[in-house]
């Protein structure tokens, strides 16, 4: 039996692979890159954010590695910026994006993001959480103090040009 198809039509039939169009960055894709952000800053790693994304959004995984590497594109660029700011204005930014993590954790009553959000919070201005801090009286001896009676307290508050109020 001889073979009648013709190698053309099969050469036609078959796809040509194209180049998908790029997509422009629609809200809710730019809405997903930000859940990307906030699952890394979360403390998940990369695979842990791409498999919530997957699930959360019903794509595919490597739709949602996209997600990911967006959002750590947009941290790259944000450094490349953040060089000609100053350390108060980056820090008030990172403030800002730690407080809405606190926030979304405290919606879904979740104290462990609460308490690492808190610990990254301390980290931001210089405060180790796990740090001990020993104080001492002068060359290492014990804090000596005195009984003071109550005008010599009122003098010192006087003194210091503090008001009760200002105590309380």
């Amino acid at each position: 039996m001889e073979d009648t198809t013709d190698t053309t039509d099969i050469a036609v039939k078959k796809k040509k692979k194209r180049k998908r169009a790029p997509r422009g960055h629609t809200a809710e894709v730019e809405y997903r890159i930000d859940m990307a952000e906030q699952l890394l800053l979360q403390g998940l790693t990369h695979n842990q954010s791409q498999k919530v994304l997957k699930e959360q959004f019903s794509v595919c995984r490597r739709t949602s590695a996209r997600y990911v590497s967006a959002a750590y594109a947009r941290w790259k660029e944000a450094a490349a910026a953040e060089n000609n700011r100053s350390v108060n204005e980056r820090r008030k930014e990172h403030e800002w994006m730690i407080r809405r993590i606190v926030t979304k954790a405290g919606k879904e009553n979740r104290l462990d993001l609460q308490l690492k959000a808190v610990d990254m919070l301390m980290r931001l201005y210089g405060t180790p959480t796990n740090s001990r801090l020993e104080v001492t009286g002068r060359d290492g001896g014990p804090i000596q103090y005195a009984q003071m009676t109550t005008e010599e307290l009122e003098r010192l508050i006087l003194d210091a040009d503090v008001t009760i109020e200002a105590l309380t």
